[in-house]
């Protein structure tokens, strides 16, 4: 939805080059009147409120979260930019690591009831939005047993991939409705037909929540840090990828 209302804009601008102090800050409170003002500025401009504004790490540049959208606007409201910003020193992805807090926000809100893998001695939880239909992510599942003995445990969210009327939406539905929902997945992966069941499930709630945290194909792999992965991994790279993850934490 956000993506759409920033797509929507004309107002952008390029920026050719940055040469600025990462550690420039900003003392709470000193921003508060500039704050209100973007607020009501960008509230008008997109016709919809942004969830958070704080000054970036760039003077007189302010980063604006709409959702897990992050975008930058001058302090006088005039100038707006889209795009990742990056620490040339750290080479981090600032605008990346700003959405991570947010994605674990929405991610732990609620009870968002998924179907879990747990490992015997957890050093890590991995939340994996997944399609009943999708290659890799049956590539990702037979790997399941190698990431629990590597203690990571993972958390399975629905995204039929296809959209909420169809076929793998459906096979979602009776997975997650099933006794055994452990072996129902992991007999639908494999393509065994499993039998076709409905309940009050929350593969819909979990297929648009997929969308507000930025998911857009399967697999998808969120980390506790809230950092995404797109894509299938191996589960030896991953181990690594999740061990230094939890350092940087």
């Amino acid at each position: 939805m956000y993506k759409k209302i920033l797509l929507g804009t004309t107002l952008s601008i390029l920026l050719t080059s940055v040469f600025v102090s990462t550690e420039a800050k900003v003392q709470e409170g000193t921003n508060t009147d500039v704050i209100k003002t973007l607020t009501a500025t960008l509230k008008q401009r997109f016709r919809a409120e942004p969830s958070s504004i704080q000054q970036s790490v760039i003077p007189n540049l302010y980063q604006v979260m709409y959702g897990t959208e992050v975008v930058y606007v001058s302090d006088d409201g005039k100038y707006f930019l889209s795009g990742d910003l990056i620490d040339l020193k750290t080479r981090e992805n600032l605008s990346e690591i700003a959405k991570r807090g947010i994605r674990n926000d929405m991610l732990n809100k609620q009870d968002n009831k998924p179907v879990v893998f747990k490992a015997k001695d957890e050093k890590h939880v991995l939340t994996v939005f997944t399609d009943i239909d999708c290659p890799y992510c049956a590539k990702l599942h037979r790997e399941v047993p190698e990431l629990n003995k590597k203690g990571i445990t993972v958390k399975y969210l629905m995204f039929p991939r296809a959209g909420l009327q169809s076929e793998s939406y459906k096979k979602a539905v009776s997975m997650w409705c099933s006794d055994d929902q452990q072996q129902a997945m992991t007999d639908a992966k494999a393509r065994k037909p499993i039998p076709s069941k409905t309940c009050d499930n929350p593969v819909a709630a979990q297929y648009n929540l997929g969308g507000d945290v930025g998911v857009t194909g399967t697999p998808a792999l969120i980390t506790s840090s809230g950092r995404l992965i797109p894509g299938y991994v191996p589960a030896e790279r991953l181990a690594k990828m999740l061990d230094a993850d939890s350092v940087k934490k």
